[in-house]
């Protein structure tokens, strides 16, 4: 049976985040809300990054995260966004293992783009279906065999990891989340909340 209980959401950012990546699915589950009593939200999330230091997003914006990796409170959802930031992410071990162990300790961790390749590097993936953003899908399966490289989905579902493609489909994604965790009816008003031509 499906909950309604309020789960909290960490979004990882970092310098050269792709925008859409983060901020699609950050709206989605800021915007999901009981369709009951008084429309409480189901969902808070905020922004976590390596240091309390505003993160440079692709193309210029930037965002001033709620919490660093060390200050991060318990979550029940993970979120790893892409972008050209994933690159020197990728050798930054101690982000890899705060992302190990945080996905041992929540519900779901879901990434968009090419965070994919940062869930890969901290073994994730491994024997798992996943995907990323169409022109990473070659680099993604030849950097990490052991992951079954999905092509062609807008996202793959494979338990408690769900990946994403690139971009406006992390926005499919936090639908489908939606969906998962509170029902069709829910992700529905979510998607019409926001404007989105829901993906069903």
């Amino acid at each position: 049976m499906l909950e309604s209980r309020k789960r909290t959401v960490a979004i990882l950012v970092f310098d050269d985040v792709e925008l859409l990546d983060f901020a699609g699915p950050f709206e989605v589950f800021s915007s999901a809300r009981n369709l009951t009593g008084d429309h409480e939200r189901l969902m808070e999330v905020f922004a976590v990054a390596e240091t309390a230091v505003p993160v440079h997003c692709r193309n210029g914006l930037v965002v001033l995260p709620a919490h660093t990796l060390e200050s991060c409170p318990p979550i029940d959802l993970l979120i790893v966004p892409g972008g050209a930031g994933v690159g020197p992410a990728l050798e930054r071990s101690s982000l890899i293992d705060w992302l190990r162990a945080r996905a041992q300790e929540v519900e779901l961790t879901v990434s968009v783009c090419t965070g994919s390749f940062l869930l890969a590097q901290a073994g994730l993936l491994a024997g798992r279906q996943a995907t990323t953003h169409w022109e990473s899908i070659g680099d993604l399966r030849e950097r990490y065999p052991e992951v079954q490289v999905v092509e062609d989905q807008r996202w793959v579902d494979s338990g408690e990891i769900v990946t994403a493609a690139g971009v406006s489909a992390g926005i499919d994604v936090a639908l489908h989340v939606v969906r998962r965790l509170y029902g069709a009816d829910v992700a529905r008003a979510t998607a019409l909340g926001i404007e989105y031509d829901y993906w069903e």
